[in-house]
This record gives C-alpha cells, structure tokens and sequence, in this order.
C-alpha cells in the first residue's frame, strides 16, 4: 500500500532525492577537479563550489519544510544492483521511491544543467 501523501510531498521528497544525489557526485567530482593537471583549474573549482552551495541551501530549505511537514527521507541502500531505494516517513507512515541507478544520473544531470544555465530549478 503506498503512503497517503499530496502530489506536493511527493515532489518534494524526489527533488531532496535528486540533489542530495547530486551533492555527492559534485563532492566527488570537485576532488577530482583539484587533483587534475588542468592550467587553469581554478574557475573549474569555484563554479562546482558555487553550485555546491545553491544545492545546500536548497537542501536546508527542504528540511525545514519536510520538518514542518512531519517528514523524513532516510539514508538510500541499494536494493538491487542497478537500484537505489529510499524510504521515508511521513506523519508516521512509511513509504519508499526506487530509482534506477541511470535515471537517477539523468535527473542529476538535467539539474545540473539547469544549474549550469542559471535557469531557476523546482
């Protein structure tokens, strides 16, 4: 039986999913970034912090709201080889979202794209 949330709770436990999924991947990336042998690594460096920082005060706000919300979305597992699950908790009942390990990365990446462009993100 699937937990009696809104379409709103729904959207808002995906989106903390997509950039908490995208934080990772940008901290792993911006390591990689300053071991790299590029001439000019710097601006490279500053653009993921900056994104890293919109994505954390994004994250920020979404818990206060999930707070208020008698939300929780837990720590991902993966269920299987190529799918991640995520449960959650909300006013007391339990749920869970399964993403393909591929469509999570193509969410990620059309974030960040949007990131990217500076266009305003959901």
């Amino acid at each position: 039986m699937k937990a009696p949330i809104s379409k709103d709770q729904e959207e808002l436990i995906h989106n903390f999913i997509v950039r908490t999924y995208l934080i990772n991947v940008l901290e792993s990336d911006l390591k990689t970034i300053e071991r790299a042998n590029f001439k000019l690594n710097e601006p490279y460096i500053k653009l993921v912090e900056h994104i890293l920082k919109k994505i954390r005060i994004e994250i920020r706000d979404m818990k206060a709201e999930m707070k208020k919300l008698e939300m929780k979305v837990e720590e991902p597992f993966l269920d299987n080889v190529e799918f991640w699950q995520y449960d959650f908790y909300v006013r007391g009942y339990h749920g869970f979202k399964r993403y393909w390990d591929y469509a999570l990365k193509m969410h990620c990446t059309k974030l960040l794209d949007m990131y990217f462009k500076g266009e305003p993100t959901k």
